[in-house]
């Protein structure tokens, strides 16, 4: 083919869609179309005129394409452990059925010869939420120590660590300093604020004797995920690059951000229940294509209160569908190139950081009125 697609059209700017806006709203201006949610103002269309500033590259490429494709991200089980045999049996039988990793969530120290009888640490990841009666220091210790002992190669062992004690793990690519996204009405200042709890940790750390770089690379932010689709994408993009200027900041060169995005629990009052698996699709759906590092899909408990496996099965296929049959996991950035998104992404950067600003400019977050910025921001 000599030429491209559509030639014979004429390449419309800004002005020229304004003006047939103008034609079709009859007298309304088109002012009238504009739009505002979370704290970010936004047009009725957007076009290439709107990107006006260099691109950020939000391309994660997988480790290893010829296993996983060109963009791999783990599809997490959840168990709550009550039995650690029962446990086992449930994450053997999760790692078989298209999970890519198990997210065990303990209220005591585990037998690990029974929790992770025949799995292969090496080759899943395997996170752990741990209850305050859990001392940090000593899972991790034990934790090492069964790895040891079963000849695993440390280097291989990847997962988080979820807890109230901020530790840093010694145990591979563990990550155990967690920094959960905050909840707010104004997106960029829940970033804002989230990126203004990774610098007090790291400084709280640090003050007493940690190296930055222990920090940085035990770091993980977990967040949930709600059904504004487009919304979500740009702040999972905004994150990502927001903590990577802020890493780089320490000295840090091509720092690494992983980010575990969960959807559900499915506990909301709704007409019907089993509309929670479209909800679930969506929010799955924008979490990867922001650029996820790992996705937890609550199981669907209260529309199969009988029927559990069932209920595990759809939660956890839904990544494996969104990848092997949507074939996201042959597109490193499927949003690259959005009018729509890059601005809005771009937008909730410049907002987040110039709030994160006036935050270390206060001297940081425990010394910030987060009321007085919360009313600032609206």
């Amino acid at each position: 083919m000599s030429s491209g697609l559509f030639q014979e059209f004429e390449k419309q700017t800004a002005e020229d869609w304004t003006e047939k806006l103008r034609g079709d709203l009859r007298g309304q201006p088109v002012e009238s179309l504009l739009w505002k949610t979370q704290g970010i103002s936004g047009r009725p269309f957007y076009t290439a005129e709107n990107l006006d500033f260099e691109p950020f590259n939000y391309s994660r490429f997988s480790d290893e394409p010829t296993l996983f494709g060109d963009r791999y991200w783990v599809n997490y089980q959840p168990i709550v452990v009550e039995d650690d045999k029962a446990a086992n049996q449930k994450a053997l039988g999760a790692l078989e059925n298209g999970a890519t990793g198990i997210v065990f969530q303990l209220s005591a120290a585990p037998d690990w010869g029974l929790l992770l009888k025949d799995i292969q640490p090496a080759y899943c990841s395997l996170s752990f939420v741990l209850s305050e009666a859990i001392q940090t220091a000593d899972f991790i210790t034990s934790y090492s120590q069964y790895l040891s002992k079963a000849d695993v190669d440390i280097e291989k062992v990847s997962g988080f660590i979820s807890t109230a004690h901020s530790r840093l793990a010694s145990t591979g690519k563990l990550k155990s300093l967690e920094v959960a996204v905050v909840k707010e009405e104004n997106t960029a200042l829940s970033l804002a604020l989230t990126l203004a709890e990774l610098i007090e940790k790291v400084d709280q750390l640090t003050s007493n004797g940690a190296q930055v770089e222990d920090c940085v690379s035990n770091t993980f932010f977990r967040q949930t995920i709600s059904n504004d689709f487009f919304l979500e994408i740009a702040k999972h993009r905004a994150l990502r690059k927001l903590a990577q200027s802020v890493i780089s900041a320490y000295g840090i060169n091509e720092p690494s951000v992983q980010i575990i995005s969960q959807a559900g629990p499915w506990t909301a009052e709704i007409d019907d229940p089993h509309s929670f698996m479209l909800h679930a699709t969506t929010q799955a759906m924008s979490a990867i294509i922001g650029g996820t590092d790992g996705l937890i899909v609550q199981p669907f408990y209260n529309i199969f209160p009988e029927k559990h496996s069932l209920a595990e099965r759809i939660a956890r296929n839904i990544s494996s569908i969104l990848s092997e049959e949507s074939y996201l996991n042959k597109m490193v950035d499927p949003a690259a190139g959005s009018y729509y998104i890059e601005e809005l992404t771009h937008t909730l950067y410049n907002d987040a950081l110039t709030l994160l600003q006036k935050i270390e400019d206060n001297g940081g977050l425990s010394k910030t009125d987060v009321e007085q910025l919360k009313s600032e921001a609206q």
